[in-house]
């Protein structure tokens, strides 16, 4: 009797466990409600990803993505897009000589763009590899550009670039500080030599990340190696 009272009270002991368990299923449930409620609404996250995924053209396929192909974007079929001859049309013609003086020079390029007039620069003609002082049988073409733009009012933007071979010197740690440089050296050349005011200039280095062609050969790599030019003509009446 004694051997069976003290099973009997050993059962009525351990009767809290369950109502210890019982708390903290509802706890949890009670957790997972209030996830529940703060997340974000399933649909319309699905609907952003569809709309985004449409929007790149990137489809599902299985449990990887692939880029769908589209027809070419061509500015005479799509409306809003200006083409080159219409952007030429609203530059001014002092913009049109600047343009058309560069024709005859193998190593400078100038284009039009919806924000201005783009000059390209070949890193041959201004900085020996892996340097970022000023060739100096380039000041003439540089002079020639500060020339003409002293006489407008637009801003005028440099940026460097580089190709993707890697550069760890003490004073360029990498290519990124090699752009910047190359294009802090052209705008003070246009400051001190050509007069044009300090506050319609600024300088940017883009190191490689914005390469004209793929980094798989001699030329390719020559190519990304440039100084660009921007007139920006937003707000050009």
């Amino acid at each position: 009797m004694k051997k069976k009272k003290k099973i009997n009270e050993g059962d009525k002991g351990a009767g809290w466990l369950t109502t210890f368990n019982d708390l903290i299923t509802l706890l949890m449930v009670f957790f997972v409600l209030l996830f529940t409620m703060s997340t974000l609404d399933v649909n319309k996250l699905k609907e952003f990803q569809d709309s985004l995924q449409s929007g790149l053209g990137v489809l599902n396929e299985g449990e990887k993505v692939a880029v769908r192909v589209v027809e070419p974007l061509h500015p005479s079929n799509v409306e809003g897009v200006a083409t080159q001859e219409e952007i030429e049309e609203e530059m001014p013609d002092k913009i049109k000589d600047l343009v058309e003086s560069f024709d005859s020079e193998p190593e400078i390029a100038a284009i039009y763009t919806k924000k201005g007039v783009l000059i390209t620069l070949s890193n041959t003609i201004l900085f020996q590899f892996g340097m970022a002082d000023i060739n100096p049988e380039s000041f003439p073409v540089l002079d020639k550009i500060a020339a003409i733009i002293s006489k407008m009012s637009e801003s005028v933007r440099v940026e460097g670039h580089t190709d993707n071979i890697p550069i760890h010197t003490e004073k360029f740690p990498s290519n990124w500080e090699l752009s910047i440089k190359r294009a802090v050296n052209v705008v003070k050349c246009f400051v001190e030599v050509g007069k044009i005011p300090s506050q319609r200039l600024s300088a940017v280095g883009y190191g490689e990340s914005k390469p004209l062609f793929p980094n798989d050969t001699r030329e390719h790599r020559a190519g990304n190696r440039r100084v660009e030019i921007l007139l920006e003509m937003e707000g050009e009446d």
